[in-house]
């Protein structure tokens, strides 16, 4: 059935080699009961293990049912062991955390049993062991001799074709010890079993033959007893049977709820990770929308139903044309949406005493976070970009229900905040209005309106004019441009502009140079239409209509902003070392979690003792992982989340936090989950088995 010719097996450790086993020949049968005996450290372990696929082997060649196995990969030789191979183990090794059913059930489901039959079956052969009354109790409550029973119930349920015992009452009672081995003479019928000891007179009375190893070598090799060799096949089997899928699930599940602590500390581990790797992504975010914002600098409005109309010849527009567009809505010379003007609350408010914030009839598309909608005209909504990330926005509550004027802090009041909302298509703050903005707000914003002109001159030269306030429409020029003809040219959002021609009576004053270094204007009152901002819901229709009247079309939703160098640069050092911090985070991840895990190479190692190859305890530690990285993942975001409703001033970035962010940061956790499960599993089938159920994987990781 097995045969060894010349095997020789050496152990290399830090430089040293030792020697396991030297030129070993044996041949062995199916019916044998043999004993492998000899003092400590003489190799009969080794032996046991080699011939059975445990540990490897260096030189020579071992056959079984006449098949060369020096070819067998490592998956060949998990194969071998699940179809012809059981074990009983001195130590044992039943996975502890698992119960005595979960033990049995094992090598059934991975015959490819459902997990209904495992467990009917497994019930049946427990019984027969005596450990019916401790069906559900864990490994680790059990007793020497009810571990070795349950050991001897996973090897029934194997019924494979060879039994390896190592030291299979070394622990146990001489009674205990006798009770077990009288169980093994049961189930070894119609098999080779092989029995390494130190103690030949508890097995003598079961043994058909006895072998003596000693320095690596066979030194004795009798029968004791008669035994009929039987004629064997020459076939072997290695094709890897198929495991249902719901098996992979359940060890995984399994193996989570029956190790609480290392998976409280695993999830631990992994929530921390997963929050930092949140907060890290959604601030990448963050900057990346602030680099590249949809939004033109030169905007601040970007509705996507938002058409502003003028004309390069710098005359007025026509009233008829443009009311014959398809439109909801239409404002002439509302240059005041976008110009910032300044917002203050009640001085005895708790909010903030003064905002820059912009005017628009026109109700946005938004987010309503507190309060309610005006109903009349000396009410008013405040609008937030969704992106703001300050103090103020942070406090909107405090906002509603005060009064507040536009202007200087001395101006009259002019209204009631009564709900705040947020909006992702203006860059700035806005006030919005029920229908009209009052008589007050009115004459507030025609007063402070500051609009970048230019004055340009008879002669070519242009002077650059800046704003004063004051209630008149005046401009003030030096002395040295009094008799010269000018005009005013009016620039709005830097991108179209106004001429008019003023006459030279205008109310102007000249100064002396020292008194007026600088050009200073008023705007004064525009009684035609020079610009017509156009709500609709055909924006591109209506901008075709009126390009082709000669007009100038701008829609500040289709404008994009640039990126300026300085912002790249910064964005792309936050994303690199965002990128660093991840891929450092992977690797304390893995050797935290690699520690936790190699606690469980013994389980592991069992299940490869049983047969399971590498893509199927692959499967259940990648599904075990990804398990305990869902759960921390979600722990993660409702701490976030959590974190985010009572400091949102701290984490703003949740703001941008939606379905689509949410759905890419539960993939990349889940992909951070696969690639730990997958070293470490790749990792753990570096060592032979043997290493493996020893432990000797953490010693080494």
């Amino acid at each position: 059935m097995i045969e060894l010719q010349n095997v020789s097996k050496y152990y290399t450790n830090n430089g040293v080699v030792t020697l396991g086993l030297r030129n070993v020949n044996l041949k062995l049968n199916k019916g044998e009961i043999v004993a492998i005996t000899g003092d400590s450290g003489s190799g009969k372990s080794t032996l046991l293990n080699v011939i059975t696929g445990v540990d490897t082997y260096e030189e020579g060649e071992i056959l079984f049912q006449g098949n060369e196995t020096s070819y067998f990969n490592q998956n060949d030789m998990d194969t071998f062991r699940k179809n012809y191979v059981s074990f009983i183990f001195q130590s044992y090794n039943i996975i502890d955390s698992y119960t005595v059913l979960e033990n049995v059930m094992i090598p059934l489901l991975l015959a490819g049993k459902n997990h209904e039959e495992a467990k009917k079956q497994a019930k049946e052969i427990i019984e027969k062991v005596g450990l019916t009354k401790r069906l559900r109790h864990k490994g680790t409550k059990l007793s020497g001799g009810e571990k070795q029973r349950c050991v001897i119930a996973r090897a029934l349920a194997s019924d494979s074709l060879i039994l390896a015992c190592d030291e299979p009452t070394g622990n146990l009672d001489s009674k205990t010890g006798d009770e077990i081995m009288r169980l093994i003479q049961e189930v070894a019928k119609d098999k080779l079993v092989l029995i390494v000891t130190h103690n030949y007179n508890q097995v003598k009375e079961i043994a058909t033959r006895r072998i003596k190893v000693s320095d690596g070598e066979i030194i004795e090799d009798v029968s004791v007893q008669n035994c009929v060799e039987e004629e064997v096949e020459d076939t072997l089997t290695l094709n890897e049977t198929k495991v249902k899928k719901s098996t992979y699930i359940k060890l995984a599940l399994q193996n989570v709820i029956s190790t609480p602590k290392k998976t409280i500390f695993t999830t631990i581990v992994f929530m921390v990770i997963a929050f930092i790797a949140l907060i890290l992504f959604l601030m990448m975010i963050q900057i990346s929308y602030d680099t590249y914002s949809s939004i033109n600098d030169n905007y601040s409005l970007c509705t996507k139903d938002r058409v502003i109309v003028y004309r390069m010849d710098h005359q007025p527009l026509d009233k008829k044309i443009i009311e014959n567009v398809s439109h909801k809505e239409i404002y002439y010379n509302a240059f005041y949406e976008e110009q910032e003007i300044a917002l203050n609350v009640d001085p005895t408010s708790d909010f903030f005493q003064s905002y820059k914030v912009k005017l628009t009839y026109h109700s946005l598309p938004t987010k309503h976070i507190d309060g309610r909608q005006p109903n009349h005209k000396d009410e008013y909504y405040l609008v937030f970009p969704e992106t703001e990330n300050n103090y103020y926005f942070v406090n909107y509550a405090s906002a509603i229900n005060k009064m507040f004027n536009i202007g200087t802090t001395n101006s009259k009041i002019v209204g009631e905040i009564v709900g705040v909302g947020a909006s992702k298509d203006i860059k700035y703050p806005y006030l919005l209005c029920y229908k009209e903005y009052s008589s007050l707000i009115l004459d507030e914003v025609t007063k402070n309106i500051s609009v970048v002109s230019q004055c340009v001159l008879s002669d070519g030269n242009v002077l650059n004019l800046s704003r004063v306030y004051s209630d008149q429409n005046r401009i003030i020029m030096p002395m040295a441009y009094k008799e010269k003809e000018f005009k005013i040219v009016y620039k709005y959002a830097g991108l179209y502009e106004i001429e008019l021609d003023l006459p030279i009576e205008y109310n102007m004053h000249y100064l002396e140079p020292t008194l007026c270094q600088t050009p200073t204007f008023l705007l004064p009152d525009l009684e035609e239409p020079y610009e017509a901002v156009i709500y609709t819901n055909q924006v591109k229709d209506v901008k075709k209509i009126l390009e082709k009247q000669g007009y100038m079309v701008s829609i500040p939703a289709d404008t994009k902003g640039e990126a300026g160098f300085f912002n790249l640069a910064i964005m792309y050092m936050f994303l690199g070392l965002s990128i660093m911090a991840l891929l450092c985070l992977f690797f304390i991840t893995y050797v935290i979690l690699a520690r936790v895990y190699a606690s469980k190479n013994k389980d592991y190692g069992v299940l490869r003792t049983l047969g399971m190859v590498k893509s199927q305890l692959g499967r259940v530690v990648i599904l075990e992982v990804i398990t305990i990285g869902l759960i921390s993942s979600i722990l993660a975001l409702l701490t976030f989340v959590i974190v985010y409703v009572v400091r949102p001033d701290i984490f703003f970035m949740g703001q941008k936090m939606g379905f689509g962010i949410l759905c890419f940061y539960f993939i990349v956790m889940l992909l951070f989950s696969y690639f730990i499960a997958r070293r470490f599993n790749r990792r753990l089938y570096k060592f032979s088995v043997n290493t493996t159920v020893k432990g000797e994987v953490a010693r080494n990781d």
